[in-house]
């Protein structure tokens, strides 16, 4: 009886007709999608249908208007919340002189969150520069005066070394009561420095914190030794020092 149904089923003739239509169904499925997500994409890069309402720009800013940083943001902005270039953004703000660091990130549905550090000068660098806590130098587009802080100057590329050595000489200058309101490492690499009573320093190549330190140690002796105001220590001398002083008119001095 098997043997029958079996001979039966060998003569039932073999219809492809309809063999194709599983794989042109998986086809259209696939196109169907891919056409779907264009869409969709096209869709989500429409700014009209998805716009950056909102820049939300936070801070504490002295040099920085909060105009002058959204002025900045709009254009790449203009893109939409999903096209907008975040890491433009950033760069863009970078290119501020008084910006130090910045954060940018999305906030749904249609924000733009960013936060701004703006640069803490500690010294002026230079003519015309200013120098960060990390010894990063930068360039204002206008000119700003501040008076109270000091002037260092040297070769590009010993902006660090000249920050460090500005904070060691103040300690050792400390007990004077003393400021460097001036340090200077020339091309030579010799230390000059200024304090903040008008006296010069030349501290030469050699040693300069322990001249310094030397120069702490005799200052009352030196002002005690000379007459007149002392405007000058050559400091340079293996064993000893140059005091240059200038005479003061008694007139001025009585009316002092």
């Amino acid at each position: 009886m098997a043997k029958k149904k079996l001979q039966a089923r060998r003569k039932q003739p073999f219809n492809p007709s309809f063999g194709w239509v599983k794989p042109l169904l998986a086809l259209l499925t696939v196109l169907g999608s891919a056409l779907g997500l264009t869409l969709m994409l096209e869709w989500m890069k429409n700014p009209q249908q998805w716009p950056v309402s909102r820049v939300q720009i936070e801070g504490e800013f002295r040099h920085l208007q909060n105009a002058q940083l959204q002025a900045v943001v709009a254009p790449p902005a203009a893109a939409g919340f999903f096209v907008v270039d975040v890491g433009e953004i950033q760069t863009r703000l970078q290119a501020l002189a008084w910006v130090e660091q910045v954060s940018v990130r999305r906030v749904w549905p249609d924000e733009l969150d960013i936060d701004v550090r703006e640069q803490q000068p500690v010294a002026h660098w230079g003519a015309s520069s200013f120098m960060n806590a990390h010894a990063e130098t930068f360039t204002p587009e206008q000119p700003v005066a501040l008076p109270g802080l000091p002037l260092l100057d040297g070769p590009e590329g010993h902006q660090q070394r000249v920050l460090d050595m500005h904070g060691r000489m103040q300690a050792l200058l400390k007990p004077l009561q003393l400021e460097v309101s001036r340090l200077s490492l020339t091309a030579r690499r010799a230390w000059r420095l200024q304090l903040s009573n008008g006296l010069t320093l030349e501290v030469g190549r050699k040693h300069p914190l322990q001249r310094v330190a030397r120069f702490v140690r005799v200052y009352p002796a030196i002002l005690a030794a000379g007459e007149g105001q002392l405007t000058a220590v050559d400091l340079r001398y293996s064993n000893g020092f140059a005091a240059h002083w200038q005479a003061v008119d008694p007139a001025t001095k009585r009316t002092g």
